[in-house]
């Protein structure tokens, strides 16, 4: 595992209660944009917390993403770095017209755990969510405060990503 700077925390913005897999995002990542993807060579994330809570690896750990696809580096705040990425599946209304923190339970709790074990490992990382990259400003994408969750499952303050 390479040292990584931040872990940063966003959604698959999709619906309430709609299932995503890992074939579903790398399909969306790295399909063209004339067939409604990305069209980036790889997957833009390294995990992803499924409804029931179950952690699925994209990226694995050997073959970290050095790439910046999600353009955080963009910007006079532009951030340098290794990040990670995990994605909850959800973050929009039962339609998916509205932004809307859906996490279940055994999402909290997955991705507790793993911004948990990426603190140990990593005593500097910073933790944020994606629309707290400078470049992302006015995003709602987490769907909820992720500095504040951080707070409330007890991460030390030092590791909660304060801005650039």
């Amino acid at each position: 595992m390479k040292k990584a700077d931040y872990l940063i925390i966003q959604c698959t913005e999709t619906g309430e209660g709609q299932e995503v897999s890992k074939g579903d995002i790398i399909e969306q990542h790295t399909n063209s944009p004339s067939m409604g993807g990305f069209g980036w060579n790889r997957p833009g994330l390294d995990y992803l917390v499924k409804l029931d809570g179950s952690l699925e690896t994209i990226i694995p750990e050997a073959n970290p993403n050095v790439v910046d696809l999600w353009g955080i580096g963009e910007g006079k705040k532009g951030m340098t770095g290794i990040p990670k990425f995990i994605a909850y599946v959800g973050g929009k209304t039962t339609k998916g017209t509205k932004d809307k923190d859906t996490r279940t339970y055994e999402q909290e709790d997955t991705l507790a755990s793993v911004v948990k074990f990426y603190v140990k490992k990593f005593p500097k990382i910073q933790v944020l969510g994606f629309n707290q990259v400078p470049s992302k400003e006015g995003l709602s994408n987490p769907a909820f405060d992720v500095a504040k969750w951080c707070e409330e499952i007890e991460i030390p303050e030092q590791n909660i990503f304060k801005g650039v």
